[in-house]
């Protein structure tokens, strides 16, 4: 549409979340900038919308992120200087509407910055594995995709991260009590679904995947020794 109206030349795509200054763009193009949004919703409403189809219609707030770090220089760096701008969009109307695009009527940021991030991070994952623990009908592929990348005992991404990054002693001290204290209980409500999650695929699962199974059992107990060494309490749940 908008190549019929100011020629194909003349039309340029920003593939991206980054917030663009105008002085930067060239008069001679029309810019059109894309990206994906999901829905957004308050605390409050993720209790009160229980259902995947209250969860995806009425639905009139959306966001995006953009990942940025502190000195500005890149857009992802390492664990502890990785923050992002979460932009929160508010439209005319709610979703599904009779027309397929709607004006924005109104638009929020909210930077958070690396401990922050974590917590962010960590409560999504603690969200999900929620959801596929106590979802119905069950969905296995789904719980086990999940429940591996939330127990792996990788160094430098996951879970195991953001605890040597925040919560070891030697570091903690630079950030805020209560970011300190928030991310701690964050972790053991992440331990806990865990547990959940892995109790429910041992349930769930066929003879030909037992193996596959005391292997998460090990990685969990491998998991939950190391956070309870850097939080210096028990965290295991096992």
């Amino acid at each position: 549409m908008f190549c019929e109206k100011f020629g194909k030349d003349s039309v340029k795509m920003i593939k991206d979340s980054v917030q663009v200054n105008p002085s930067d763009l060239d008069p001679k193009y029309a810019y059109i900038q894309v990206t994906h949004v999901v829905p957004y919703f308050t605390e409050m409403e993720l209790m009160e919308r229980q259902t995947e189809f209250e969860r995806h219609n009425n639905i009139s707030e959306f966001m995006f992120e953009t990942p940025f770090t502190l000195d500005g220089t890149k857009a992802r760096g390492s664990v502890e200087e990785q923050c992002k701008r979460r932009t929160i969009l508010t439209t005319e109307y709610r979703f599904p509407y009779i027309k397929k695009r709607i004006m924005v009527k109104g638009r929020r940021t909210k930077d958070l910055h690396p401990i922050e991030v974590a917590i962010d991070e960590m409560q999504t994952r603690v969200a999900e594995l929620e959801d596929v623990v106590h979802g119905s009908p069950h969905d296995l592929k789904k719980l086990q995709l999940i429940l591996q990348g939330s127990i792996s005992v990788q160094v430098n991404a996951g879970p195991l991260a953001y605890a040597k990054t925040f919560l070891d002693e030697s570091k903690s001290g630079a950030y805020s009590e209560e970011d300190v204290a928030e991310l701690k209980e964050t972790f053991r409500k992440f331990l806990h679904v865990c547990q959940q999650a892995l109790d429910l695929n041992g349930k769930l699962i066929l003879p030909d995947q037992c193996e596959y199974h005391l292997a998460l059992k090990r990685n969990f107990v491998e998991l939950t020794n190391q956070l309870s060494d850097i939080m210096k309490e028990k965290v295991s749940y096992l």
